[in-house]
């Protein structure tokens, strides 16, 4: 299971890229992440795979 709870995610000084962010998946689930440029698809992943602090 992947979880996260109220995960906040910023780059600089009042560039907020992730907001209270709450996403859970359970094993066997398949997950589509989508949305326009700059949503923070890349950094989500990023925080996924432990490659963000």
């Amino acid at each position: 299971m992947i979880e996260f709870q109220h995960v906040f995610k910023s780059y600089g000084r009042g560039r907020n890229i992730l907001a209270d962010l709450n996403f859970r998946v359970e094993p066997g689930e398949f997950v589509f992440v989508s949305g326009p440029s700059g949503a923070g698809k890349s950094t989500l992943l990023k925080l996924i795979g432990g490659l963000e602090p």
